[in-house]
């Protein structure tokens, strides 16, 4: 299979280079000068549009297996796909959750006869209680390791328990000691691996509910409840367990100019501390609460205006090396409670694309900057480069092509997922995927699906990591 685009810019490390490209069976094979001719079974004329490297998603929550009914691995790669996202990297706590190698496996199965975009696939991080699969996990292929820093866990299901008052205590899983979590991290490093974690400090959190006196009603409790020094608090003292074992440690879903504070202080001193935002840090703001309504309500939450800003500073010095959309869904009936019974999350991969895109067009970053944050940097950070993330021959043939002067309002009725609550629902984005190339073939044109399903498991080669660590 031999795919022709012109006309595009090919937005590449070297800069936005107007020149064609040439894709065959399934790898970009050429950078073409702009007119070459070439024999082609296939052209796509891009005609002055913006062409990306394949956006990476690497924080996706499809729910599948364990609470389909929110979401499934079809609805969310479909959507993702339709977005510009061609790899998502597929959290571990379905139920059961990628707590071992054997359990790996089988979603890697699973989850590959649903497909749509190529994906990896993370593993569950317990403390004590599976750290011996730390090692099998990365020869398996995972992209990284997830602690859920500070949440009780159910025992039987190791699905997150947001509100510990609503079990019975013989039910729950405690989150680990802090001298297990620095065991981890040992482990983790020992393998040339990622530590990710959700860093809001439990004690933190407990102490703010409680002085807040009464339950959370409304915007301004939930950030009264979960203030940004939880975050920091706990990025600080993953920068201590990280300088202490040589481990790489990753902040997902960074929220605050607090924890991005910490996340520098920690880069400062030569620690291995990396970072990831989202979309609607990057975009939404305590502001916007009255307009989007309860489906804000995330963890940690959508703060203000001056965070917002200290973000996408972060974002354009590389203090901030990748951005992930924390897709998240619930039932419709679910996002409509009150905030104390709300469960947190929302649906974002559809969106990735399109809403960073708009910010694009806003000016608060450039195109070079972009496909570094949400193509190049996470695909070399997760063990996928240069494989994904690249424009350059030899990489596989994943593009975006976009036309930066697309306006489209979201719209939830027009979402492929599940549960279609989206926070930006009525917001009218500025610039758009026109089309997505998966393994060189065009599969969605002007947002509709051309193609047959051909999603494929892509495993993570942290080998480099680990020939470091016994050098040194």
């Amino acid at each position: 299979m031999r795919l022709h685009i012109t006309g595009g810019r090919l937005v590449t490390p070297a800069g936005v280079l107007d020149a064609d490209l040439l894709c065959v069976d399934g790898k970009i094979a050429a950078i073409l000068d702009r007119g070459a001719e070439v024999e082609a079974d296939e052209r796509y004329d891009a005609g002055g549009k913006l062409v990306f490297p394949g956006f990476i998603d690497p924080h996706v929550h499809s729910r599948d297996p364990g609470a389909s009914h929110k979401e499934d691995f079809d609805h969310s790669t479909r959507g993702a796909l339709v977005g510009g996202v061609t790899t998502v990297l597929e959290m571990p706590n379905a139920i059961p959750p990628v707590d071992s190698a054997e359990v790996f496996q089988e979603r890697r199965r699973q989850h590959e006869q649903h497909a749509w975009t190529d994906f990896g696939l993370w593993g569950l991080a317990l403390g004590e209680t599976n750290i011996d699969q730390i090692g099998p996990l990365f020869e398996a292929g995972a992209v990284a390791v997830k602690l859920f820093w500070g949440y009780a866990l159910h025992k039987e299901t190791r699905s997150l328990v947001y509100n510990v008052g609503d079990e019975k205590p013989e039910n729950l899983l405690p989150p680990p000691p802090n001298g297990q979590v620095l065991q981890l991290f040992a482990e983790v490093a020992k393998h040339g691996g990622v530590l990710a974690a959700h860093c809001e400090d439990k004690d933190v959190l407990a102490t703010s509910q409680e002085a807040l006196g009464h339950p959370i009603e409304s915007y301004e409790d939930l950030l009264a409840a979960r203030p940004a020094v939880a975050e920091a608090t706990t990025i600080s003292i993953a920068s201590q367990f990280a300088k202490a074992t040589g481990c790489r440690f990753h902040v997902v879903h960074l929220a605050s100019e607090m924890g991005l504070d910490a996340v520098r202080t920690a880069q400062r001193n030569g620690v291995s501390v990396s970072a990831e935002t989202c979309p609607q840090y990057l975009t939404l703001t305590d502001a916007d609460y009255p307009k989007v309504g309860p489906v804000m309500k995330v963890y940690p939450p959508v703060r203000g205006q001056g965070d917002q800003d200290a973000l996408w500073e972060g974002f354009n010095d590389g203090a901030i090396s990748s951005v992930g959309s924390d897709h998240a869904p619930h039932t419709v009936e679910e996002k409509a409670r009150g905030f104390e019974t709300q469960p947190a999350g929302a649906v974002g991969c559809e969106t990735f694309g399109p809403v960073l895109l708009d910010a694009l067009a806003r000016g608060r970053t450039t195109a070079e900057r972009l496909a570094a944050v949400a193509s190049t940097d996470t695909a070399k950070f997760y063990g996928l480069y240069p494989r994904k993330g690249v424009i350059r021959p030899g990489s596989d043939a994943d593009l975006v092509i976009v036309d930066p002067e697309l306006r489209r309002t979201v719209r939830n009725d027009e979402l492929i997922a599940k549960q279609p609550v989206s926070p930006w629902n009525g917001f009218e984005l500025v610039g758009g995927p026109v089309a997505t190339v998966l393994g060189g073939q065009v599969v969605v044109r002007d947002r509709e699906i051309v193609a047959e399903r051909r999603g494929r498991f892509v495993a993570a080669d942290h080998s480099a990591h680990r020939a470091d660590r016994q050098t040194a």
